[in-house]
């Protein structure tokens, strides 16, 4: 089985190099701007760390967890391409640990990007001169948490045998979630307006985030509770439907 992993990562190692790059580069430009507050053309600008801070953390994580995640989705597609697929069924290794690799690689990939997530935060938080936040961490986790979704790749790929089928299939299928998602969204965002209009008389900024920020906090708690469970839920049943794919013998 460890050939078979080394053969992934190795397959995939031009995709972990550009999310690398892109990664280090963004992280270095976001220093570069909280740095700037304080010792360039920033300096003086009120407001700007408060602001800039909680996006630049957030958005690094995405780029190293989802660059991380999805840079192995294409290698499935390409086995069947190159006939590895078939080839495969002839290894004296049983189906059981041919899945299990390809789920081990994932993985790692997807433990790579939380710690460069981290990373970043550390890093950005010692450029615009801020303690390491807590909140920012347990966002983070949760995110990667939300992030095992991307092993559902695995048993779409070896269903579909291509990417952009599975692609369209997962957009038809959650759908209907998604409408739900963006409609309670619309509601919360117009209930959270009228309140913020109903306290302190004027709908901005400042007066949305006093009235998000105890809504958001509590569903932080919850999600971060919920997390580890969700987590091994997921992955043990997408291992069990994959399995269950690859058995299948699609070629």
């Amino acid at each position: 089985m460890k050939g078979l992993i080394y053969r992934e990562l190795y397959l995939i190692r031009k995709t972990i190099v550009i999310t690398l790059l892109v990664y280090f580069i963004f992280v270095a430009m976001m220093s570069l701007v909280c740095i700037s507050t304080y010792a360039g053309n920033l300096k003086g600008v009120d407001g700007v760390i408060e602001t800039f801070y909680p996006q630049a953390y957030f958005y690094a994580a995405c780029i190293a967890l989802v660059g991380m995640g999805y840079g192995h989705n294409d290698i499935i597609q390409k086995d069947y391409q190159s006939r590895w697929q078939l080839f495969s069924y002839t290894l004296p290794v049983s189906d059981r640990k041919i899945i299990a690799s390809k789920f081990i690689v994932r993985g790692i990939l997807l433990l790579t990007g939380l710690v460069l997530a981290i990373l970043a935060e550390v890093i950005i938080a010692a450029a615009a001169k801020m303690p390491v936040s807590a909140d920012h961490i347990k966002n983070i986790l949760i995110l990667g948490a939300v992030m095992t979704l991307c092993f559902s790749e695995i048993p779409l790929m070896l269903r579909f045998k291509n990417q952009n089928k599975g692609a369209v299939v997962t957009l038809l299928a959650t759908s209907p979630f998604m409408a739900a998602c963006f409609y309670f969204a619309w509601r919360f965002t117009k209930f959270c307006m009228s309140e913020a209009e109903r306290l302190y008389g004027e709908v901005n900024d400042k007066t949305m985030a006093k009235v998000l920020t105890p809504y958001f906090d509590k569903a932080r708690e919850i999600c971060f509770i919920i997390a580890p469970f969700f987590v091994v839920g997921v992955i043990a049943l997408l291992y069990v439907w994959s399995l269950k794919e690859y058995r299948r013998r699609r070629y």
